[in-house]
């Protein structure tokens, strides 16, 4: 073989690798471009749902709306898939979100898929919300429901608080138990007496539950997924505690978005873990405390708010301005801008 052969045929062997190179690296940004354009949907879809999560109604009231956070959320996606007037489309969508969680102050909803038959024993696959499931941790002394602040509900079993077992149940906030309960406990490293050990367990707490929740309804779709012919296999991803975290400290939501197929090969599918808090922090809220005859408006976990002490008015309240409105004082420990009460007022 005479060398132009050899040069012929190397040139036509890596021709044959660029060519084949372009196509992978072409198959390669076209995911990655889906992938961004995916992720770029579903941010948007659940700052959506999270706006209308919390709802501000009568007397200042903060109102769960859930239902029409999921709508928002669904209704988000839809646009931005253009499929916004195709039920048909958007039920094949809907299928590849086995279950998203939504967290209020003390418990959580999941909302998963179900399977419903009718009077002639046909069968639909429908959406279906759980009961609200608490946030719970036992110990050998204790039954604690958290929330997603300082309170909590403790049931004594060995009587430790009450020693003669006359009060099982207790509501109040877990930075009160030091002070009520001084010789209850044997080191001031128990968990309700050391700040982070408190909110390390509640938030360890509330994230394990949510997952083995999600994991739990996310294992039984899969049956419904292959009816629609979807033969993906639905499993809850690992989820780092930076995912969960972040998000345990005000009403959220949690969205599976998985094995839907994007790209140009077979076999490529987006999934997607998505957290997102609600706008509404407890940290701007406002309680106003009656004094006597006077009043002190305070935020939210401010340390002069103590359990003993007589609320105005139960309902929180959003602005200073509101506060103001009502003839209520700065509190001179949360708020250092306003007007404080005269010197002799203030406890």
């Amino acid at each position: 073989m005479k060398l132009h052969h050899f040069t012929i045929t190397f040139a036509l062997i890596a021709i044959t690798f660029i060519v084949i190179s372009d196509i992978r690296m072409e198959h390669l940004n076209t995911a990655l471009n889906s992938k961004i354009e995916f992720d770029r949907c579903i941010d948007t879809a659940i700052d959506d749902a999270v706006r209308h999560l919390l709802e501000v109604g009568e007397n200042n009231q903060i109102v769960i709306n859930k239902e029409k956070a999921i709508e928002s959320f669904f209704t988000s996606l839809y646009a931005s898939f253009g499929i916004l007037t195709n039920r048909d489309m958007q039920k094949q969508l809907d299928l590849y979100f086995p279950v998203i969680a939504v967290t209020v102050e003390d418990g959580y909803y999941i909302y998963y898929w179900d399977e419903y038959k009718d009077s002639d024993e046909n069968t639909y696959a429908i959406h279906r919300w759980s009961e609200k499931l608490p946030y719970f941790y036992e110990d050998e002394n204790f039954l604690y429901r958290f929330t997603l602040d300082d309170h909590i509900i403790l049931f004594d079993k060995n009587d430790k608080l009450e020693p003669s077992g006359i009060q099982k149940v207790y509501q109040l906030n877990y930075n009160d138990i030091g002070d009520k309960f001084p010789y209850a406990f044997d080191t001031s490293e128990h968990i309700l007496l050391n700040h982070d050990k408190f909110h390390t367990l509640r938030k360890t707490t509330i994230a394990s539950l949510i997952e083995n929740s999600m994991a739990y309804y996310i294992s039984h779709h899969n049956k419904i997924a292959s009816n629609y012919g979807i033969t993906y296999n639905f499993s809850l991803p690992p989820i780092s505690h930076n995912e969960w975290l972040p998000y345990l400290d005000n009403c959220s939501i949690f969205v599976v978005f998985q094995g839907y197929p994007f790209g140009n090969e077979a076999g490529d599918v987006y999934n997607r873990f998505a957290s997102a808090g609600a706008k509404i922090s407890k940290d701007a809220l406002y309680y106003i405390e009656q004094v006597d005859w006077y009043r002190i408006y305070h935020r939210s976990g401010c340390p002069e708010m103590k359990e003993d002490r007589y609320l105005f008015d139960t309902e929180p309240y959003f602005t200073v301005e509101e506060c103001v409105n009502e003839g209520a004082y700065a509190c001179p420990i949360c708020n250092n801008t306003g007007i404080n009460a005269p010197e002799y007022f203030v406890h």
